[in-house]
């Protein structure tokens, strides 16, 4: 983008949310930090199912302290779940902890909506006369909604991951395991300068390529040095690359990586039932890299309805399902920016 995007209102804010997760969130709360008037970090967690709320708004607070420069918060609240007896809004405990925790932090929160599949409104004010309930069309129809689709931006209507079902050559499947076996027995194919060709030259991969480039995903050891080889092209084999796995001390060329997913989707749509796999579990970690953890887990899970117990993709659901986020996307100097 080639200049920074005007934000004036609460209504603004909440149409900048979707472009920014690249879904709509449903049951969710995202919280965006602020760096005086200027919006910081995106974090979208699952809305709370637990009593704990202390925990939870402990857990909040050590994310958004990730921001370093953050001087405040704003918090969306995403559901369609009624107020408990008694609470005159949804999460009412969970609110209030987290205010008081971020508080403590030194990261207040400034302001925070409730936004349901009808409607949005202030969670902060109980007085209707102040703070009426507003239509979703006061989101889509904004300004800055209008302002993000003119550069390009787009989300999904909700989170999930989807894809094309094969509609190939019935014989695909063979080829992919012929092409397996010249890798084995051959030097004929050169999965890493193939990968590479296919990412730099940014063009359609064609059918003859896409085949060869799926049967290297199968190999396990070959697959890990084609995903070390997005962030470290040079790269020969994939020794000592778990720095690279977690997104710990590298420096992206997210172009690059934007180009490798694309070329990942295109090769996703060549392959097979039980082909997928590797290429699912790619897109979910060069995801999980820029910071997009629910997007990643998404493919993740595809990734095991493709392969029942597909080990990449179980080892790095465990990473994510324990809360980590890559320290890459933590750092403002080599975190992912949407183009």
């Amino acid at each position: 983008m080639t200049s920074q995007l005007r934000i004036t209102s609460p209504a603004d804010i909440l149409s900048y949310i979707p472009h920014t997760l690249g879904f709509a969130p449903r049951e969710s709360f995202v919280f965006i930090t602020m760096r005086g008037n200027m919006l910081g970090a995106t974090l979208r967690v699952d809305a709370p199912r637990d009593s704990d709320t202390a925990g939870f708004a402990r857990a909040m607070a050590d994310y958004l302290a990730l921001d370093t420069v953050a001087n405040g918060a704003v918090l969306a609240v995403y559901t369609d779940q009624p107020a408990a007896t008694g609470a005159a809004r949804p999460f009412q405990d969970h609110l209030e902890a987290i205010i008081e925790t971020l508080d403590a932090s030194g990261v207040p929160l400034r302001d925070a909506w409730l936004v349901t599949s009808e409607h949005w409104k202030n969670l902060l004010c109980d007085d209707p006369q102040c703070c009426p309930t507003e239509s979703l069309e006061s989101i889509t129809d904004g300004q800055l909604n209008a302002e993000m689709v003119f550069r390009g931006s787009s989300y999904k209507a909700a989170p999930g991951t989807t894809y094309p079902a094969f509609s190939g050559p019935a014989d695909t499947a063979d080829q992919i395991e012929y092409a397996g076996h010249v890798l084995q027995y051959s030097e004929e194919i050169n999965g890493p300068e193939l990968w590479n060709q296919a990412i730099d030259q940014g063009q359609p991969v064609s059918p003859e390529t896409a085949v060869k480039l799926l049967a290297c995903f199968q190999q396990p050891v070959l697959r890990d040095v084609l995903m070390c080889t997005v962030i470290e092209p040079e790269r020969t084999n994939a020794e000592g690359c778990g720095y690279l796995l977690i997104g710990d001390g590298i420096t992206p060329d997210w172009a690059r990586v934007d180009r490798a997913q694309d070329t990942c989707r295109e090769l996703i749509t060549a392959a097979p039932e039980t082909y997928r796999a590797p290429l699912l579990t790619v897109i979910g970690w060069l995801t999980y890299l820029k910071g997009q953890s629910s997007v990643a887990a998404e493919h993740f899970t595809a990734a095991l309805e493709d392969v029942p117990g597909y080990r990449m993709a179980e080892l790095m659901e465990e990473i994510i399902g324990n809360g980590r986020i890559a320290p890459v996307a933590t750092d403002e100097t080599t975190g992912y920016k949407k183009r």
